[in-house]
């Protein structure tokens, strides 16, 4: 499978807009890789989703600070030139990957001369490139992408991991994802399951004893004993998108909780 790489390149203009186009077939053409990229996207309704899920799953990402003019401070004095907001709002969303995931996500930036870094921008770029003509842009992305080393394309390891779980482990899962996620105690599970899947309480019992055998496999769900000796369950915050898009799926197709 194909790693995807964000871009994330202003449209407010044809100039803005044409190079965001050829970055995108330019990765497109490069072994291995493909490219996510806003204007593609066709159904605007769900524009905002798809770039969040893009970002989500994403092995790198292509960031373009364009000027988006003055900024004063409160004073009225020339704070400096700010880039896009948008363009900071999906930064920020990438540097709380890397913290969540614990693992480096490659980045590169383009930034106009004038723009001035601030907020998770300080922290997440290091060295950003002078934005230069298309030309010398899309051959230091080509560079970056050969000698950059990627994360592996997560939905594939996920669809490995999904596959050895038990229709009982999902329907843990969905009443795990029900209660929150995060440290929920086994005897809420227990009778989320008996309630919503009709299971009595012996049943209910087996099921969470399966569901922790199968994240003993796949690390999907983190749980160990609390103080008072009952299992408290945790999503693992690296599959936490993709197992509620998987349950999202999984309930469509079993026609809701049952």
């Amino acid at each position: 499978m194909k790693k995807l790489i964000f871009v994330s390149c202003g449209q407010q203009t044809d100039e803005e807009k044409s190079l965001g186009i050829r970055v995108k077939k330019a990765i497109d053409s490069t072994s291995g890789f493909e490219a996510y990229f806003a204007q593609s996207v066709q159904d605007l309704d769900s524009l905002s989703q798809n770039i969040f899920e893009a970002l989500s799953k994403c092995s790198g990402a292509i960031i373009f600070l364009h000027n988006r003019g003055k900024v004063l401070d409160l004073s009225g004095k020339e704070w400096g030139y700010r880039s896009s907001v948008w363009v900071n709002q999906e930064i920020a969303i990438l540097s709380y990957r890397r913290h969540i995931e614990a693992q480096k996500i490659p980045i590169l930036i383009f930034k106009d001369e004038k723009v001035n870094l601030e907020g998770a921008m300080t922290a997440l770029i290091g060295n950003p490139f002078p934005l230069k003509e298309a030309s010398s842009v899309l051959e230091q992305i080509k560079t970056w992408l050969t000698e950059s080393e990627f994360l592996p394309c997560l939905d594939e390891e996920f669809n490995r991991k999904w596959e050895q779980i038990s229709d009982v482990t999902q329907r843990f899962l969905s009443c795990l994802m029900d209660e929150g996620g995060e440290k929920v105690n086994e005897v809420v599970i227990r009778e989320c399951l008996k309630f919503k899947f009709n299971l009595s309480n012996n049943q209910a019992s087996r099921a969470i004893l399966d569901a922790r055998w199968d994240f003993n496999r796949t690390n999907l769900v983190r749980f160990g004993p609390n103080p008072e000796a009952l299992y408290e369950f945790s999503l693992n915050p690296i599959w936490g998108f993709h197992i509620r898009r998987a349950i999202a799926k999984w309930r469509e197709n079993k026609g809701g909780f049952n």
